[in-house]
């Protein structure tokens, strides 16, 4: 079973276990967050589409990891 869920304005496939990099959440390492606005469940069964979320479905996971990207230097003559 997945879902694709929408966060930090970007859409992401998800599935149990999977390690998913997002954009930044709030809280610790470790902390549990729950992702509501899922836009469709499919996998087993009968799909579920939603306009615009699946109502009663919501996706949990565990903050793994807080980063940063390199920072990028720019010079302006």
């Amino acid at each position: 079973m997945y879902a694709i869920v929408r966060t930090g304005g970007k859409q992401y496939r998800v599935e149990k276990g999977a390690v998913v990099r997002v954009e930044k959440l709030e809280g610790p390492v470790g902390t549990k967050v729950t992702l509501d606005d899922v836009l469709f469940v499919g996998g087993e069964g009968e799909p579920r589409v939603g306009s615009p979320r699946v109502e009663g479905v919501s996706v949990e996971g565990t903050v793994v990891e807080q980063d940063r990207d390199a920072k990028i230097r720019v010079f302006k003559y």
